[in-house]
This record gives structure tokens, C-alpha cells and sequence, in this order.
């Protein structure tokens, strides 16, 4: 039988096309030993919607960018948690799950010190209330350069198919599916229906619902090429 995996940096606060492409595999690896991007990506933040637009939620952290995104420690000399955990209650006391507020508050109030901690720790939440039954995995080790880094996945936990988000087409070559192929590894593209949904996952539990949420991702057949 085909055992399909799929990994993923660990981002802050993850959308829905992040836990769709989760629960559509067999095997989620969560990978800390890439290259953090500072302001730049996702790692470090991401967006809710508020009364009045956009709000950005951003975990502040020391060191510069030429560090490795499992080593970025969380500046704890300023009251991020506080207006965090105070935002989310602004935002969503009346909405639908507000129970898992207390959830939120105790991940802020947990004193994390590494920006890996408090991402994963949000991104366990959300596969909870999803109910997501895929294996998850953190993984801190495993490296490698291009399609060096799909082969290493696929061969530490026993995979034979790769599954990736059709944003990996723009720079999967010919190189990428050669070497895959010669590794007996066969690999996959998923659309993201999820594309227009811009904020957290979190923000569509919380006002959508979760039982509306889950729905939304179950009936969506695997979308491959």
C-alpha cells in the first residue's frame, strides 16, 4: 500500500491549505532545520481579520536571519502574548468554539521561549479541532538541498509518494522528478482549494465554527497531478 507524506516549515498561526494538504497525507512532517525568514515568510506571523481590516499577529524574535528557524529564540523582553491573547479576545469572545480561547491563552501563558515551541504548539491545536487523523511528525534534523531534502523525508519514515502544493511547480525541475524517480519515490501536486481564505485557520474556526470548518475540508477529493 502507498504511504503518502507531506511536510511543511513550521509556520505561525497556519492557514486552511496548510491543514488541508496535512490531512490529505499519510504522514505530515513539521520541519524546523530550514533557513528562517525573517519578515519575510510565514514563520513568524500571520493575519486575522478585525473590525476595521487586516490584523497581523507577529511573534517578535532575536538574532538575524542567517540562523536556522528551529534556533530562532522569542523575545520576551516586550508584551507580545499580552496584546495577543488580548486581540483574540476582542475579536472573537462572541464567535463560534470561543472555548478555545482558553486553549490560546494557555499556549501564550506557557512562557514559550523558541518560536518553534509556540508554532507547533498552535499547530497541534488546530489539528485537534479539526480532527485530523494524519500522523504528525516534528522533525529537527532532516536536511538536504532541493530534491535532496524530498528524498531524505520520504526515506526516514518509510514513504513512497510526495505529496506537494501546486505552488512547488514553479520550481520543481526535471532535475527534481529524475531523482525522485531513480529513488523509486513517486510524487504528487495538490490544488489548494483554500486559496482566497487569507487569514488563519484559527479565525475560520472561530467564526465559521469548527463543525463547519471540518466540513469544508472532508468532502474535497484529492486533487492530483
Amino acid at each position: 500500500m502507498s504511504k503518502i507524506i507531506a511536510a511543511h516549515q513550521a509556520n505561525f498561526l497556519p492557514n486552511l491549505g496548510f491543514f488541508y494538504k496535512m490531512q490529505q497525507a499519510d504522514v505530515f512532517v513539521v520541519i524546523t532545520n530550514l533557513q528562517f525568514e525573517k519578515q519575510e515568510g510565514w514563520q513568524q506571523r500571520n493575519k486575522i481579520a478585525g473590525a476595521n481590516g487586516d490584523m497581523w499577529l507577529t511573534v517578535p524574535v532575536l538574532g538575524s536571519q542567517n540562523q536556522l528557524l528551529k534556533d530562532v529564540k522569542i523575545n520576551d523582553q516586550t508584551n507580545w502574548y499580552k496584546k495577543h491573547k488580548k486581540t483574540f479576545e476582542l475579536n472573537y469572545a462572541k464567535s463560534k468554539n470561543s472555548y478555545l480561547l482558553s486553549n490560546i491563552k494557555e499556549i501564550y501563558d506557557s512562557n514559550p521561549k523558541n518560536l518553534v515551541e509556540v508554532n507547533i504548539k498552535f499547530i497541534k491545536l488546530m489539528k485537534e479541532a479539526l480532527e485530523i487523523d494524519t500522523e504528525l511528525i516534528v522533525d529537527h534534523e532532516v536536511k538536504g538541498d532541493k530534491h535532496e531534502l524530498l528524498i531524505n523525508i520520504c526515506k526516514k519514515y518509510g514513504a513512497d509518494t510526495y505529496l506537494s502544493g501546486s505552488g512547488a511547480k514553479a520550481y520543481m525541475t526535471s532535475e527534481y522528478f529524475s531523482k525522485l524517480e531513480e529513488n523509486c519515490i513517486d510524487h504528487k501536486f495538490i490544488d489548494n482549494p483554500f486559496s482566497n481564505h487569507h487569514y488563519s485557520a484559527l479565525h475560520y474556526i472561530l467564526t465559521e465554527g469548527r463543525e463547519n470548518v471540518i466540513q469544508k475540508l472532508n468532502p474535497m477529493e484529492l486533487a492530483v497531478a
